[in-house]
């Protein structure tokens, strides 16, 4: 007899219902997220997913987004280093054509008219190279140096003015980011001027607002900040901070406030009135009696560096207060009251010749190294005042290159209290050395001549020229290699011989003085007005001195009783642009030496352009294999993430096949389920 099974009723209906549904929501939401993964080609959706892997990825895009930009910058620094390429490469065919011309012109008889020609010739290759040196890159101006948004090179007043910043631009170039992908004032085309040097030790000393960061330190290692230690008398250690500190002042005031905690908590005097101050270069502390003695922390060096603890230990007492020299450099913020190289006298005026015009510079209310830095590039005069390495003095750079008469030179003004002097940047001083005459060619004397006949040395042989007096009497000078150190050397020598021969002719040494102009620049050789007639120089034996020195070019001054010479000590840019003007201008007045020299010149100055077309080679390949390592290692990172977070099309496939069946069976089961039976019918 068949049977109903009871155990399927009617209340468990809605149970199996709910059953069934939550399989097959289950069973949609696996075919929806697979759905979202066939569509979208990821494996990882979300980074709930997996975190582990999730991490991984976010890193790996991390990094291929960084390869991605440094790939493109990369680009930008090849672009930028072929265009500097051609640039030179172009630069470096003019220099060959103008070396031909000169040639030339050398090794044939001089032809005025043909000469002028070739300066013609020449002045079309200095405006080619006027427009290959403010050539554009994808970065901007290729010899703009670390400004490369602005136009380096200028025409100004028949002169060609760099304005562009010393070094290069540097980018983010991965292992490649030490390539300069400009150039700057420190190449051939663009280089700034030779400078006048400054030649005294402005020796600052300290003030409260003297950053620490301006110091030299006792150590010359600069100074460091920190923990120190200190004891008075052998006393207990105390400890002071001075991480905080950033000027002189704030060391002073930290160092005073920690002392003085010190007296308090151990019933001590230590301080005199003077307290903790400065002197000099040097921290001073006032300690009326006792020792009171700095240490440093172990691996520390911040007492050391300013120069409160010693090796061996010193102490600061009655005898000693001042701690060691902390060598402050000169920055733009250094008062003038504190340059004491200048031996507290005040500055007044000065004169700036530039690109051919005369400045006076009055530096009478200037109080600080910034006011001086104003002062001088005021008014386009064309040049920078940079601060010297060692922070002890500064230099003044001519921007422009132009012909000899747009040189620069720094003299002083009548009654201005001699200030190109007193801040060591006149441009002919008595300590000017004589190598950077003429350009850096110094000054020609014969030397070392003999006899033919005995072998002998000459004396006759060997005079560089002769100085005539007004009178006749002639002073022979012969000048040897010791003597060509600088303007006071020099002088001495000429003085020395002429004291000589007056002396052997019974004449008084007073007949002639040999003396650094003032307030212009110049050599004076100065007769006594009693002689009569004018001073004269005429050179002897071939000898180049007299013409060196500026002496066959010279002016007579005070009724012919002074001759003083042309100033050849001016400070000249040493760039292709000046060789270029020398040779058209040399070649104008029909000058074969000046031809010769300018060839020279041009021929120094293209082996600096070939060595600087080499190093942007380098670079250039240097960049060209980081890109290589760039795009290898992105490739391998790609690879990588791929593996981690993207979607296996086949797998997922088949589990989408899988799932859809699974889906057709719950729904027929769930179907099935439903179906009515005789017990639904009972009453």
């Amino acid at each position: 007899m068949s049977s109903f099974p009871t155990a399927y009723g009617r209340s468990p209906t809605i149970m199996m219902s709910q059953l069934s549904i939550s399989r097959i929501n289950s069973t949609n939401v696996a075919l929806g997220r697979l759905n979202q993964q066939l569509s979208s080609g990821l494996d990882l959706l979300r980074p709930s997913d997996d975190p582990v892997r999730s991490a991984t990825v976010s890193m790996l895009d991390r990094r291929i987004s960084l390869s991605e930009q440094l790939v493109e910058n990369l680009g930008y620094a090849q672009n930028s280093l072929d265009t500097l390429d051609l640039g030179l490469g172009e630069a470096k065919s003019l220099i060959d054509e103008a070396l031909s011309i000169a040639s030339d012109q050398l090794s044939t008889p001089s032809d005025p008219q043909s000469r002028s020609g070739q300066a013609l010739v020449i002045d079309s290759l200095v405006d080619s190279l006027f427009g290959i040196s403010n050539r554009q890159s994808i970065v901007g101006y290729i010899f703009g140096g670390t400004a490369p948004g602005h136009q380096p090179v200028s025409f100004v007043n028949g002169g060609y003015q760099f304005t562009g910043e010393r070094g290069g631009l540097y980018a983010s170039l991965g292992d490649a980011s030490d390539i300069p992908i400009t150039l700057g004032a420190d190449n051939a085309i663009g280089a700034l001027s030779s400078r006048v040097e400054g030649t005294i030790d402005l020796d600052p000393v300290l003030t409260g607002n003297t950053l620490l960061s301006e110091l030299n330190g006792a150590r010359s290692v600069g100074v460091s900040t920190g923990n120190i230690q200190f004891s008075f008398n052998g006393g207990p250690t105390a400890t002071i901070d001075l991480s905080s500190a950033d000027t002189v002042g704030d060391i002073t005031d930290l160092v005073e406030a920690a002392i003085l905690q010190y007296e308090s908590d151990n019933s001590v005097s230590i301080l005199g009135p003077g307290g903790v101050s400065f002197s000099g270069g040097s921290l001073s502390i006032d300690v009326p009696s006792n020792d009171l003695t700095f240490t440093d922390i172990s691996g520390s060096s911040v007492a050391a560096d300013l120069g409160l603890a010693t090796t061996p230990a010193t102490a600061f007492n009655s005898g000693n207060a001042l701690g060691g020299d902390l060598d402050p450099r000169l920055s733009w913020t250094t008062p003038i009251s504190a340059m004491s190289g200048l031996g507290g006298a005040a500055l007044d005026q000065l004169t700036l010749t530039s690109n051919g015009a005369t400045y006076t510079v009055d530096l009478s209310a200037a109080t600080t190294m910034a006011d001086i830095r104003s002062a001088f590039e005021a008014g386009n005069t064309g040049v920078r005042v940079e601060l010297d390495e060692g922070g002890q003095s500064f230099n003044v750079v001519t921007e422009t290159a132009g012909v000899r008469g747009q040189a620069m030179s720094i003299a002083e003004v009548g009654g201005g209290n001699d200030t190109a002097t007193l801040l060591g940047v006149r441009s002919l001083s008595s300590d000017t050395l004589i190598d950077d005459f003429n350009d850096g060619r110094g000054v020609g004397i014969v030397t070392g001549r003999t006899d033919p006949l005995t072998g002998v040395l000459e004396p006759a042989l060997n005079v560089d020229f002769n100085i005539t007096l007004g009178d006749g009497f002639v002073i022979p000078i012969d000048l040897s290699p010791s003597d060509m150190v600088d303007v006071s050397s020099v002088l001495n020598a000429i003085n020395t011989q002429a004291d000589a021969a007056l002396t052997a002719a019974s004449r008084p040494t007073t007949d002639f003085t040999a003396s650094l102009s003032t307030p212009e620049n110049g050599l004076d050789f100065s007769q006594d007005p009693g002689l009569g007639g004018s001073i004269g120089v005429k050179a002897d034996n071939g000898s180049q001195a007299a013409v060196d020195l500026g002496l066959l070019d010279g002016s007579l001054i005070s009724s012919g009783n002074t001759l003083r010479s042309e100033d050849r000590a001016k400070v000249r840019v040493d760039n292709l642009f000046t060789h270029l003007l020398d040779l058209a201008e040399a070649l104008r007045n029909d000058d074969t030496i000046g031809i010769q020299l300018a060839s020279e010149k041009l021929e120094s100055s293209l082996e600096d352009l070939i060595q600087s077309r080499s190093r942007v080679g380098g670079y250039a390949r240097r960049i060209d294999n980081e890109i290589v390592r760039q795009e290898d290692h992105q490739v391998a990172d790609i690879g990588m993430r791929s593996t981690l977070r993207d979607l296996d099309f086949a797998s997922a496939s088949a589990t989408f096949a899988q799932l859809q069946l699974q889906l057709q069976a719950g729904l027929s089961v769930a179907a099935q389920s439903q179906q009515l039976t005789l017990l639904d019918f009972l009453g």
